[in-house]
């Protein structure tokens, strides 16, 4: 049966539209959402080091405190010595440190019965930017005291003071006498610490409107850095055999301008590891107020201590412990000639780390500044086609079933487009998996499995609260609701055995609302697995779980669920439960079968909401507060890396919300140490950018094996590359894909629309192609090189690229320069917010005639279909032979600012994100 383009019920495809955008309203409200890729975490670097705590061969020292053989912990440190991955070229990214010749992590149990899992023996890692580790008031420079609220995500890993920067006595406004450690924010420019204000470490009562303190309390530094933004790690357990590796998430001045790191004049800021052992390092209660079982104070020194006080206050001997590694940051910010001409490129989030290398490379040999925007590929194609940028990426072709309106169908008609195959990058499913014996590194999915989480038909999937959990999961199948955690669900247990005593749910990051062809890869991995395709129909599996009844064509016997009375009571009529009809339409109101739509989206159908029974709280939360979008690839990865859904279920009384109402839903914050499971919708390079394990997928249920997303995978992926209506773009089919391949491997091209550039813009259209795709596709760390999540472009992609950049730059075109689209023929002077130097997107549901990324996709037509009438340039039908395989790369460094963006106009306009668009 013919494949239909994927539509939302309308009134909830409008309101998951509304409220998505209201979300990102916030960070665009801000600025642009800038991505500044770094190397992967996981492998050592040229710039890799150790440092012991002691002086030791193989180490290296500088700037560490003298250590004196007196200090309590000298014999539990001596031996003690820490390795990082990476110290230069220091990015947005995640660092992996790894850690020797320590003690196992304890628990214990405090005066007041409360326990403790890392109480003794841990690591804390915090990032500073002052210019001399040495100086009196470094501790002032460092990133400390941001979890210091509820919901902070470290539950009972360890005592409660640690996540200050002064003595508990000391942080109420009213304490007198008390003693501050302040945090001294980074200057624009430069590193000196003169003549900076402070922010207090402590509380303070807020200031009216006359300057004069009110009643009410406040945290200054929540300001500067809060549980969602803050990279302090209080605690990196240790295993018993003295070892431990944890990730720590670096920060540029992009993302943490409170630190400045790599800005001007500011290019080294410090990672600092403050070692926790058993002794007590305070003296009286301005470092910790512990107390024995009998009521005594700790006294310095104490043995077999909880470890009670900030890291940073010097009330406590913590401090003098401290191990000091530098971190050389990229600068952040455009490295292109200000006078460089401008050229809008736009499209696949899948080009977002490439870019980022490529961009430096491409300024300094092109003199011209490739400004990329990352939006949703369909709407980069009919951008292309309305002349509103030049070149677009993306792994399908234009089509005039994808167009709008007649008017666009017809230019397309008229249109003359050159496509050429620009890299290989692929969609991962990533996660962290961390229990209590430490973390899992290995997990298998089949589509069916996948289809499962996506169509939200387990408990853990759907809005619930604790107050009438029965109630919560009453319109899930009855097998459904005997599955309480994902390793239940017999099909997760026979392909992950080594899962089996991990009881956390993972919380599900999906990036969205905004649509992208790396998604739509994805579903068709699902729909071409007869399981996984059946079972989206309503066939149970064997163990008689079945899809959620949202997510059921309308009509359906099954497309129920029971509907409750405003007090939180079931509907009855005459003793008999009532029950509603539910289930997917088309616009028209026509039924719609899930199996037979593409998407390019992750619809959010399940209508639930709770707590069906209201006390304090005014309104209920659905699936978008449970399971909020994420709104990119890269924050899906750094959701993740966090563990941090973002998932708003805590009712907050004194919350202003967006509609000006007192009372409003939180978040629960990030998930305990120990207690941490996050699935997360990624591209490969991004996952690889946070340190993130990626699953290994089935290519369907005719085989047992499963394959990750490295480079052989992916390098077998393309055998299943087929032809699409336009003969240029050849993408991999997941249902043609065997053996070894990665079933999500994706074919990224760049199309240029000729019959809409000049000649000067033609020239640095084909330059551009030209160096991409071929000192571009060299593997490797440098500027300008392939990174890691990527692998070298075919022979044959090789050859269609250059013929196409020959035809690009051989094509006379009629176009006036005089009538181009500004954004075509400008330099950094006229661009509007050309300032970042390398990306931005202007893209807005407002503005855009389809707005179209939260809309489907048609299926990907067969070679002459209909509907693609443009004229084709610079095409090649040899058959692809990979090149030999290169080793993995890391992520190169530049500046790239990606705006995702809607805002509030997306929640105005959502109704035209859901207009149809099919083949004609």
């Amino acid at each position: 049966m013919k494949k239909t383009t994927r539509r939302a019920p309308r009134g909830l495809a409008l309101l998951m539209v509304r409220v998505g955008c209201l979300a990102v309203a916030g960070i665009s409200a801000v600025g642009l959402f800038v991505v500044v890729p770094g190397a992967t975490a996981t492998g050592a670097t040229s710039s890799a080091v150790t440092v012991g705590w002691v002086a030791a061969s193989g180490t290296t020292n500088s700037d560490q405190p003298v250590r004196d053989t007196g200090n309590a912990e000298y014999d539990g440190f001596k031996n003690l010595q820490v390795s990082v991955a990476q110290t230069e070229d220091i990015g947005d990214q995640a660092v992996r440190v790894s850690i020797t010749g320590f003690t196992g992590t304890r628990g214990a149990i405090d005066a007041g019965g409360t326990q403790y899992t890392d109480a003794m023996n841990f690591m804390q890692a915090m990032q500073c930017w002052g210019p001399d580790p040495s100086a009196a008031n470094f501790n002032q420079t460092c990133q400390w005291g941001g979890r210091f609220v509820d919901n902070n995500g470290l539950g009972n890993s360890v005592y409660p003071d640690n996540t200050l920067r002064v003595a508990l006595r000391d942080v109420a406004p009213e304490t007198k006498n008390a003693v501050d450690v302040p945090f001294l924010p980074a200057p624009a420019a430069g590193n000196s610490t003169v003549g900076i204000t402070s922010v207090t470490g402590r509380q303070a009562f807020k200031l009216d409107a006359g300057n004069k303190p009110t009643k009410t309390v406040t945290y200054p530094l929540l300001d500067y850095t809060n549980p969602a933004t803050t990279n302090e790690v209080q605690s990196a357990r240790i295993n018993r055999d003295g070892t431990g590796v944890f990730d720590f998430e670096t920060q540029s001045a992009e993302q943490a301008p409170q630190l400045g790191c790599g800005s001007a004049g500011h290019l080294r800021c410090w990672l600092v590891l403050v070692p926790r052992g058993t002794k007590y390092g305070g003296h009286d209660d301005s470092c910790s107020g512990l107390v024995d079982n009998n009521g005594v104070a700790y006294t310095f020194g104490r043995a077999q201590s909880i470890q009670g006080g900030s890291p940073i206050n010097p009330a406590c001997s913590y401090w003098n412990n401290r191990m000091t590694i530098p971190l050389d940051f990229t600068p952040v910010g455009s490295t292109c000639a200000p006078d460089n001409t401008q050229r809008r490129v736009i499209g696949s989030q899948l080009l977002i780390a490439a870019m980022a290398s490529w961009q430096p490379a491409l300024c300094s040999k092109l003199s011209t500044t490739y400004s990329f925007a990352a939006n949703p590929d369909s709407v980069a194609r009919l951008q292309l086609i309305e002349n509103q940028a030049g070149l677009a990426f993306g792994s399908f072709p234009v089509v005039a079933g994808e167009l709008d309106n007649d008017a666009d169908k017809a230019k397309l008609k008229t249109t003359t487009l050159s496509t050429a195959p620009v890299a290989i990058g692929s969609t991962v499913v990533a996660y962290v998996a961390e229990g209590s014996d430490g973390r899992l590194n290995s997990l298998n999915l089949s589509p069916r499995l996948m289809a499962k989480l996506l169509t939200q038909s387990y408990e853990f999937t759907v809005p619930w609260n604790s107050s009438e959990p029965q109630k919560n999961f009453a319109h899930l199948p009855t097998a459904n609701q005997k599955i309480l955690y994902f390793n239940q669900d017999p099909e997760f247990r026979e392909l992950n055995p080594n899962w089996a005593q991990f009881t956390t749910n993972p919380a599900l990051m999906l990036p969205g609302p905004a649509g992208a062809d790396a998604i739509r890869q994805l579903w068709r991995w699902i729909l071409a697995d007869s399981e996984a395709k059946t079972w989206i129909d309503g066939t149970p599996d064997k163990a008689g779980i079945s899809v959620n009844p949202f997510y059921l064509p309308a009509g359906n016997i099954n497309a129920q669920v029971p509907e409750f009375l405003p007090s939180g009571d079931y509907k009855m009529v005459d003793g008999k439960q009532v029950y509603r009809q539910v289930g997917l339409k088309h616009i028209d109101g026509t039924p719609e079968k899930l199996s037979e739509t593409l998407l390019d989206t992750f619809p959010k159908a399940d209508e639930s909401l709770v707590p069906l029974t209201l006390n304090v709280e005014k309104y209920r939360f659905g699936t978008l507060q449970y399971g909020p979008y994420s709104d990119s690839f890269n924050n899906a990865a750094r959701s993740a890396f966090r563990a941090d859904p973002n998932s708003k279920t805590v009712w907050d009384p004194a919350k202003v919300n967006a509609a000006g109402d007192v009372g409003d839903w939180v978040s629960s914050g990030a998930q305990s140490p120990g207690q941490k499971f996050v699935i997360a919708v990624t591209d490969a390079a991004s996952a690889s950018r946070y340190s993130l394990n990626t699953a290994a997928l089935r290519l369907d249920n005719s085989t047992t094996s499963f394959v990750k997303a490295d480079t052989a995978g992916m390098t077998a992926a393309l055998s299943g590359l087929t032809a699409t209506a336009d003969p240029a773009v050849k993408q991999i089919d997941p249902a043609q894909v065997t053996g070894s391949g990665y079933p999500l491997t994706t074919v990224v091209y760049a199309t240029v629309n000729l019959s809409a550039s000049d000649k000067p813009a033609l020239a640095d259209y084909a330059a551009f192609i030209k160096q991409i795709t071929v000192s571009g596709q060299v593997a490797g760390t440098a500027v300008g090189q392939l990174p890691i999540g990527y692998i070298p472009l075919t022979s044959a992609m090789a050859t269609q690229a250059a013929s196409a950049a020959a035809a690009i730059s051989a094509y006379q075109p009629t176009v006036d320069p005089a009538a181009q689209q500004p954004s075509e023929a400008t330099t950094s002077a006229t661009q509007s917010g050309a300032t970042t130097g390398y990306a931005q997107d202007d893209y807005s549901p407002a503005t855009s005639k389809v707005a179209g990324s939260s809309t489907a996709l048609p299926a990907v037509p067969s070679a002459g279909g209909a509907g693609n009438t443009a004229v084709i340039t610079a095409l090649t039908t040899d058959t692809p032979k990979p090149t030999p395989a290169a080793p993995d790369a890391f992520w190169g460094q530049s500046s790239l600012a990606l705006s995702l963006g809607g805002g509030l106009s997306g929640a105005i306009f959502a109704p035209l994100l859901f207009r149809g668009r099919r083949f004609s």
